[in-house]
């Protein structure tokens, strides 16, 4: 995350960076600040599959908000 964050600096882009790690039973969601704060989800797991699919939109929306 602080290498994309690097380069989005590089491009002259100033956007919070959000990232997803998941070992195939589990998900967290992570952004990194502009400031270089670091906030992270709870672990959502697959038999959670209404919050899971909920969390990934509004992870997806926050992403599209950095595009426009």
């Amino acid at each position: 995350m602080q290498a994309c964050q690097w380069t989005n600096h590089q491009l002259g882009k100033a956007v919070d960076i959000y990232g997803v790690v998941t070992n195939g039973e589990g998900w967290k969601f992570y952004r990194l600040t502009l400031g270089g704060e670091v906030s992270e989800s709870l672990m959502s797991g697959a038999n959670e599959m209404s919050l899971l699919l909920g969390q990934l939109r509004a992870f997806f929306k926050m992403c599209e908000q950095n595009i426009g």
